[in-house]
C-alpha cells in the first residue's frame, strides 16, 4: 500500500540551491576579467599623459568619461549576452528571458560603476 502525500508536498530542489549560491560568484568572476582590462587600460593612459594631450587638443571630460563607458558597455554587452544563451541551454527553462538577460546586463554595468 502507497503512503499517501499531503496535496501541498514542496520537493527538494537541490540543482536550485546550489545554484542559488554559486550563479552570483560565477557571475562576479565572469566580469572580473573586463573590469580588470578596463581598469589597467585607464591606468596606463593616465601614466602615458594621453588624456592630457587630448584636454589641449579640446577634449572635455564628459565625453572622455562618456567613451569609456560606451567601451565598457560594448563589452558587457557581448559577455551578457554569450552567458545568456548559455544558462538559457538547462539552467533557466521556466523564466522570463528577457528578465534573465537584464538582470545580467544591469549586474555588469553595477560593477563598472
Amino acid at each position: 500500500m502507497a503512503i499517501p502525500t499531503p496535496i501541498n508536498a514542496q520537493k527538494l530542489d537541490t540543482f536550485a540551491q546550489v545554484l542559488g549560491g554559486l550563479l552570483p560568484a560565477f557571475l562576479l568572476y565572469m566580469f572580473v576579467p573586463i573590469l580588470y582590462n578596463t581598469v589597467y587600460r585607464i591606468v596606463k593612459e593616465k601614466e602615458s599623459k594621453t588624456r592630457e594631450s587630448m584636454k589641449m587638443m579640446g577634449l572635455t571630460d564628459p565625453s572622455y568619461w562618456m567613451s569609456w563607458f560606451v567601451f565598457y558597455t560594448i563589452q558587457n554587452l557581448i559577455i551578457t549576452t554569450l552567458a545568456w544563451i548559455v544558462l538559457l541551454i538547462n539552467v533557466f527553462e521556466y523564466t522570463n528571458v528577457g528578465e534573465i538577460w537584464l538582470y545580467i546586463f544591469l549586474y555588469g554595468e553595477a560593477i563598472f560603476g
